[in-house]
């Protein structure tokens, strides 16, 4: 029974994807369209006061871990807060010091800053 405890725990750590830095997210492999970009490339600080629901593409690394699926995004100049669902995570596993691609949309409520809803992410290598 412990040789097929151990089995699946392997299976899963090698199928999974997500940040490395306190805990990983499982996400499965899917494909999509390629074609016209109809993300917007921000920086950090125009994503903060960018509209509600804005299509947006950011480059950096997420920092750390805030909450299940929040996280800190950092251009190197400003940081925002991201939220990334366990099926976004697609496979892709980062830690703080992997550069990636976000893209999604800005989540403008009037109490808060702004934060992105992420619908993609990309590790750049």
């Amino acid at each position: 029974m412990k040789k097929i405890i151990a089995s699946l725990a392997v299976a899963t750590a090698v199928f999974a994807g997500g940040f490395t830095g306190e805990s990983v997210n499982l996400a499965s492999q899917k494909g999509g369209f390629i074609g016209n970009n109809i993300y917007s490339n921000l920086s950090v600080k125009e994503a903060l006061s960018a509209r509600d629901d804005a299509l947006v593409s950011l480059k950096g690394n997420i920092t750390k871990q805030l909450r299940h699926d929040k996280y800190e995004f950092s251009d190197g100049k400003n940081s925002i807060v991201v939220e990334i669902d366990d099926d976004v995570w697609n496979g892709v596993t980062v830690g703080p010091n992997d550069t990636v691609e976000i893209k999604g949309e800005v989540d403008n409520d009037m109490l808060e800053k702004n934060q992105i809803d992420v619908k993609y992410i990309t590790k750049i290598r």
